[in-house]
Parts: structure tokens; C-alpha cells; sequence
């Protein structure tokens, strides 16, 4: 009987579990000193050809020993592993010391009986990679539970932009001075394979001062299977990266510096990195020096992207002048503000700066900077947001696409930026608030009516929908409307059902779309070409042909909907890819108690299951988004209601209706 693969959701069950077991017995910051060297132990044992593991390290040697001696067993073979691996592991495990870590032979006797029933070998792995991402989302609970471990962790959202935002390719020298967990340098390794290519053509370099996270950095790189990656234990300020030129020079830099540190003047060697100047020493300024490290790393065509507090942008003195300094020089591409509290440690809110080699910007967006205002582009969650699929996917089209989009996205001259003293406060050039609610109209707010040039702007968003808003009111002279006799929120509750027939026929044509678009999967199942072959931006070309003209959803919310698609069902498309239709459907069944059972189904059938399952749940987000515009029509008549259904002078009758009756009231009660 074959056996399914592990999937990611096995995986993630599993280290919940691991982590269950040492609940009590360690700190949750702690927990990936114990499970990592564990994950690492399983799976060069399970793998053959991934280290050299000697007789002391493998599995079977460990697992032999009586709980009383796991402690100096699994001590022993860590060390052992780590010096027959300088390359890869030195310095990693050579402070591991399970007797003092884990308090008692039962809880550990307990881990190893939890581990060894998992087969981490390549062949019962969906794929190589899949171990190290369940080893990532551990970190990020553990991230969120405590905030102390989650300075050295970025959202994997914040750090896609990035890669999405300086786009390496094959070849490139990636590198992240802070590489914290190793977060920037494994989505620049996405992003490549995403885009056809291999992550064994990027040569990935990292820095990190702090012990722990390097130690979970370089082991989470480790069971992503990046073999080559060179992360070294040190401070980027202080010792930066050499060779035998000087300074290393990269490619690509991403990166999110701890926010607003201290740094000691004489401790930063190679002080030509701060050409631009030296931010106010001991006063938690060190940002722009981590900026100006960046700057100074970059090949002269090089594309940097750093995680910055907005106190950048604006802060004077010293700071001014280094801005000022990177712009007149065209170092400086976009400044791109996110939301609030996207970080486990901070609930302010960021932006990211992106930055050009000594080449400066490419010919044609020289003079300008793009500002982008992306405070709003961001998901609410209990504890803390969340960039998703589509806001990330808005922001990098905004990005490359250099144009004004109101509200969000504004390319402003260097003479404009230096009128402003160079400060970049993002707000200064894209203001992302909802427009003003207009003034009261007076006339209206005492005899009755809704003016005219409030509701015929509307007008538009109405007929997408096929409601024509002539039917919402009565006429009242030529700058007003009336409301109908049967009340507003009558009126209103009629949207949903007058907007139901365009409604139905936009959710058809998006299915019928989806249909037209099967072959495409078809071809490319089983070929391992699927990401090679731009099926993602033809679908998005196609999805905006075929339902932007309906006037309903816009570019972004059809974009962004196939983005969150593409994002959530990507190890879906990279098992089609690998292995058709059939192992979709088997990891589903797999992964997914109430998803798909192909084991009794003739082969034929999977394609047809997949492609429906697939496509009822990307027009399942695109109804969502018409729901929601539709409620948007709702809302928008019934605010109009709140606003000018009772007029002053309806008061006036009220008052005087309700007066009269007291009067008559009381004179029947003899009072008058």
C-alpha cells in the first residue's frame, strides 16, 4: 500500500504536538532550542546524502539508550554532527545541553517516542521543503506568544513584499544584514521558484548579532533545504561582510533592522559606509545607519528594500540631511507605508524604503520618488494584522506600475520632496483617508429633499448593479430628490433583490471564465513547467478582461482576489505540477478529512473534481467581494437617509401634531 506524503498540516500538527509535551516544562521562546535539534537529528538520519552523520548521530543509536541516558545521548550526537559538518553547523549546538534543558527522563523519553514514529525522509515528504516550513509557522506562534521572541521574527507577508518589491532572479548575491530568522532570504528563494527558477541559483548571504536567532535562522534554512546559504554570526554595523575587494557587494538587499537601536560611533568599522552622515550616537537612531549600510553593500545596479519606524522619513538634524543627501542622488525609488501593529514586537506602524545601487534609478523614473499609502491595506486579527495575498499583490502593482492612483499611490518630483525640507512623511503626499462626508446641505436639512450632487456620483456603482437611482426617489425640482412614500430603509431593503439579476450574471460570467480557463491547467499538469509558464499573469490578464468591463469589482479587488486564490492553494498547483490532477486530489484526501477521496474514483474523474474544487472556491472570493460592494449600495442609501429623511420642518409638524393631541388630551381630562 503506498503512502501518502506528509503535507504541510500533518506537519504543523505534529510540532504543535511536540511543543505540547514540553508545555510546563520549558518557556515557549524556548521550545525550538529542543525541537529543531530533534527535526535536524530525524531528518539526516531519514535522508542519507544531506551531511555526513556519524554512528554517535544517527537515530537508531539515540533512540537505543535508556531514558536515563537520552540526555548524554542526544548531547553527544549533536556534537558529533556538528564537528563532521563545520561548514554548515558550526557553532550551532555546542552550548545544547538536554540534561539541563529538559527537567526529568519521562518528558524527553516521550519527545524521542513522538519523533520517531515520523518518517522524514524525502519520499515521505510532499515536498523537500515542507519540513522547514512547518518549522517557520511553529515560529511564528511561538512569535506571537511571546513577545519577547518576536523582535527576531517578521510576518512572512511583510518579508514576500520585499522579495516581491526587488525581484531576485537566478544568479543573484541576495543578502539580509539582520537576518533574524532567515524569513527576507528563504521568500527571495520563493520568489524565485515562483517565477520558474531554481533557489540553488541564488547565492544567499545573511548577518545576525543575536545567538538565538541565528541559531533558529540558519537551522530553519537548513530544513528549507537551502544547502548554500552563509549566515554568519556577527553585527553588520560593526563587522560587515568582507572580501578580498573590501566591502562584499550583493545583488539584492532585504531586510528589517531592529527598529530605533543604539550603536557605539567608534564599534562601526568602515565608516565610508555613512557617506551621507551619522545619525545622533546613543539616541535609539541607529535606522538610517542600517539604511546607509544597505546603500553601501549594493552593486551599482543593485535593488535594496528596508523594513524602517516612519521616524525615518521625518526626523530632523543629522537625519534631514542624510535623506536629503540619498534622494539628490536618485538612491531612493519608493517609500511605502504599511498599517499598524503588523509586527509581533510593535504596534506602530512601518514603512519600507526602497533603494538603488550607486547606478541610481532607471532612466525612467529619474527625478521622482513613488509614495505609497498602504496603512489601511491590512487584515484585522484578534491579536495583531496581517498584510494578506491581496493587499501585498495591490502594493507591488502600485510599485511597478510608477502612476497616481488617489489615495493610495502619488509619483512626486524631487523639487516637490525638497519644497517639503525633505521630509517624507507619506502623508504630506498621499492622503489614504476616506473622502470628507459633504457639508449638511441647509436647504435640504430644513425643508426635505436629498440634494442632487450628492447622490449623482453614486450613480455609476448603482448601475453596475443595474439599479437605476431615479427609481430610489421621487423627483423635487432640479437640485433634489425625495424619498419614496414606503420610507429609506424600505427603499433600502429592496437593493439586494433589484441588484440580484446583474449580480447572478456577474457570478456567472466569473464561472463561465473559469471554465474557459481549465485547458491551461490541463496542459501543464505533471509537467513541472507550470510556474515556468506565466499561467498566473495570464490568468489575471484574462480575469480583468473578461469582468473589469462589468463595472462591479476594480482591477485591484479582481487581482487581489486571484492572488489570495493562488497564495492559499499554492501546494495544490505545486502537487499539480509535480504530479497532476491524481496528486491533488491525494493530498487532499490526505490533508483535508472532508476534501477529496480519489481511492475508489477511475483517474479520469480527478482532473473534473480538482478543476471544480479549484474554481467553486476562487468564485466563492470573487461573490464575497460582490456581496460586499453590494452592501456598500445599502449602506451608502441609508446614510443618505440618516442625513436628510427628517427635515427641520418635518420636526416642525411632528411638534405641532403631537402638541395638538396633548391639547386635546387635556381638555378632555378637564384640565383646559
Amino acid at each position: 500500500m503506498r503512502v501518502r506524503p506528509l503535507t504541510i498540516e500533518q506537519l504543523e500538527k505534529f510540532l504543535s504536538q511536540a511543543a505540547d509535551i514540553l508545555r510546563g516544562a520549558l518557556r515557549a521562546s524556548d521550545y525550538h532550542e529542543v525541537i529543531a535539534p530533534l527535526l535536524v537529528l530525524k531528518r539526516v538520519s531519514d535522508q542519507p546524502g544531506l551531511l555526513t552523520v556519524p554512528d554517535l548521530a544517527r537515530w537508531s543509536h539515540v533512540v537505543a539508550h535508556h531514558p536515563r541516558e537520552l540526555g548524554y545521548a542526544l548531547n553527544k550526537a549533536l556534537w558529533s554532527l556538528e564537528k563532521s559538518n563545520p561548514r554548515q553547523l558550526e557553532g550551532l549546538f555546542d552550548r545544547i545541553d538536554f540534561n539541563r534543558r529538559i527537567p526529568g527522563p519521562s518528558t524527553l523519553q516521550r519527545l524521542i517516542d513522538h519523533f520517531h514514529q515520523l518518517p522524514l525522509g524525502d519520499d515521505h515528504l510532499e515536498f523537500t521543503d515542507v519540513l522547514g516550513r512547518a518549522y517557520d509557522g511553529f515560529l511564528a506562534t511561538v512569535s506571537m506568544s511571546e513577545r519577547r521572541s518576536g523582535e527576531f521574527y517578521t510576518p512572512r507577508a511583510v518579508c514576500g513584499l520585499l522579495a516581491e518589491l526587488v525581484r531576485p532572479q537566478g544568479g543573484h548575491f541576495v543578502y539580509d544584514p539582520c537576518a533574524g530568522s532567515g524569513g527576507m532570504l528563504l521568500q527571495a528563494a520563493h520568489y524565485v521558484e515562483q517565477h520558474g527558477g531554481s533557489k540553488a541559483d541564488l547565492a544567499l548571504y545573511g548577518q545576525e548579532k543575536n545567538d538565538t536567532a541565528w541559531f533558529n535562522g540558519t537551522l530553519n534554512l537548513f530544513l528549507h533545504s537551502i544547502r548554500d546559504a552563509s549566515v554568519s554570526s556577527s553585527d553588520c554595523l560593526a563587522d560587515p561582510l568582507l572580501d578580498w575587494e573590501g566591502l562584499r557587494r550583493f545583488d539584492r538587499v532585504l531586510t528589517a533592522p531592529p527598529f530605533s537601536m543604539n550603536y557605539v560611533g567608534h564599534e562601526v568599522s568602515h565608516p565610508e559606509r555613512m557617506r551621507y552622515g551619522w545619525t545622533p550616537e546613543g539616541g535609539k537612531k541607529a535606522d538610517l545607519m542600517f539604511v546607509q549600510h544597505v546603500l553601501a553593500v549594493l552593486r551599482p545596479d543593485g535593488v535594496g528594500a528596508v523594513v524602517a519606524p516612519h521616524g525615518v522619513l521625518f526626523r530632523g538634524g543629522a537625519e534631514a540631511d542624510i535623506r536629503r543627501g540619498l534622494i539628490e542622488d536618485g538612491r531612493l525609488e519608493a517609500v511605502i507605508g504599511i498599517g499598524p501593529n503588523v509586527f509581533h514586537n510593535t504596534a506602530l506602524p512601518a514603512c519600507i524604503l526602497v533603494l538603488r545601487g550607486a547606478k541610481g534609478l532607471p532612466t525612467d523614473r529619474r527625478g521622482g520618488v513613488v509614495f505609497i499609502n498602504a496603512e489601511h491595506e491590512v487584515a484585522s486579527g484578534r491579536q495583531q494584522n496581517r498584510l494578506d495575498p491581496q493587499h501585498v499583490e495591490k502594493i507591488v502593482e502600485a510599485f511597478q506600475g510608477w502612476k497616481d492612483i488617489p489615495g493610495f499611490a502619488r509619483v512626486v518630483s524631487l523639487d516637490d520632496i525638497a519644497t517639503h525640507d525633505f521630509d517624507l512623511n507619506i502623508r504630506h503626499y498621499v492622503d489614504a483617508d476616506q473622502p470628507a462626508v459633504p457639508l449638511l446641505d441647509i436647504r435640504a436639512a430644513l425643508t426635505g429633499g436629498v440634494p442632487r450632487r450628492e447622490v449623482d456620483p453614486a450613480r455609476q456603482k448603482f448601475r453596475a448593479f443595474g439599479i437605476d437611482l431615479d427609481d430610489l426617489f421621487r423627483p423635487s425640482g432640479p437640485h433634489y430628490l425625495d424619498f419614496l412614500t414606503e420610507g429609506y430603509e424600505a427603499t433600502a431593503g429592496c437593493i439586494p433583490e433589484l441588484a440580484s439579476d446583474l449580480e447572478e450574471g456577474f457570478l456567472s460570467r466569473s464561472k463561465a471564465w473559469w471554465r474557459q480557463q481549465n485547458h491551461h491547467f490541463a496542459d501543464v499538469a505533471g509537467t513541472n513547467h507550470l510556474f515556468t509558464s506565466r499561467l498566473r499573469s495570464r490568468l489575471r490578464s484574462s480575469l480583468c478582461a473578461e469582468l473589469l468591463p462589468l463595472g462591479i469589482l476594480d482591477e485591484y479587488q479582481l487581482a487581489g482576489s486571484l492572488a489570495s486564490w493562488w497564495s492559499d492553494h499554492e501546494d495544490d498547483l505545486r502537487s499539480l505540477n509535480h504530479r497532476g490532477f491524481a496528486g491533488v486530489a491525494d493530498r487532499w484526501h490526505s490533508a483535508r478529512p472532508t476534501g477529496l477521496d480519489t481511492s475508489c474514483l477511475p483517474s479520469h474523474s480527478a482532473p473534473t473534481r480538482v478543476l471544480d474544487a479549484l474554481g467553486e472556491d476562487l468564485c466563492s472570493r470573487i461573490r464575497q467581494l460582490v456581496v460586499t460592494e453590494r452592501q456598500k449600495l445599502v449602506d451608502t442609501y441609508l446614510s443618505w437617509g440618516d442625513r436628510y429623511a427628517t427635515s427641520l420642518a418635518d420636526l416642525e409638524r411632528r411638534y405641532e401634531t403631537a402638541a395638538t393631541r396633548l391639547k386635546a388630551r387635556m381638555a378632555d381630562l378637564g384640565h383646559m
